[in-house]
């Protein structure tokens, strides 16, 4: 496919992520997502009588990851081609204490009438090629204006803590960083190793609990 580059393109891409209209609604559509999440969280401690999600954050795509991710991807770099082509451009991230945690909060947010599922990407059971585990969600949720209705795509992601913790150490070791050669190989492998260590951690902390649960 063809790309388009040059500074009047990634300018067209900046005035549009920072415009303020964009913003406030990207906002709106974080929010809703957020206050749902918190509202399933309020319904299952009620009957669980624990927490299941540990914290929520969110961010709104930067024109240069935009810009980045296109190119990537071959696509078109402008902004009417990155709200097409990328799912990711309002993101939520919720991180669970525990695996199956995460499967009942995705079932019932799915429930809601309001949230219109797009997409899933569940990267535990079949992880990444570089061992990420995660579960992501993608979701079209409905903002209101005075210009009416737009319905707004948002990727939740759904990591346990221990998954989160891989993650984050994997993006400070790993990102911008050409990882090449035998001993970038050797590197992946072993990053790839304790991915799998964490997961199996991640299961045996959940079947304790559940055993805790019989008790």
């Amino acid at each position: 496919m063809r790309r388009k580059k040059g500074k009047a393109v990634t300018t067209d891409i900046e005035s549009a992520v920072t415009d303020i209209k964009y913003r406030v609604k990207c906002q709106c559509a974080i929010s809703m997502v957020e206050l749902k999440l918190q509202m399933i969280q309020e319904e299952l401690a009620e009957e669980t009588g624990r927490k299941m999600i540990s914290h929520i954050c969110s961010r709104i795509k930067s024109a240069e990851s935009i810009r980045r991710k296109l190119l990537k991807k071959g696509y078109d770099v402008d902004f009417e081609t990155a709200k097409e082509k990328l799912n990711d451009m309002i993101g939520v991230r919720a991180t669970c204490f525990f695996e199956d945690d995460i499967y009942e909060i995705v079932k019932r947010l799915s429930t809601h009438k309001d949230v219109t599922v797009i997409k899933e990407k569940d990267y535990i059971k079949k992880p990444k090629s570089n061992g990420y585990h995660s579960f992501h969600l993608i979701v079209e949720v409905p903002v209101y204006s005075d210009s009416g209705c737009e319905q707004k795509r948002v990727e939740i992601q759904f990591r346990t803590v221990a998954m989160d913790f891989w993650a984050q150490l994997d993006y400070q070791l790993c990102y911008k960083r050409e990882m090449s050669g035998e001993q970038g190989e050797d590197i992946q492998k072993e990053l790839h190793h304790y991915a799998d260590e964490i997961a199996k951690i991640d299961k045996n902390m959940m079947r304790i609990r559940k055993e805790i649960e019989t008790m």
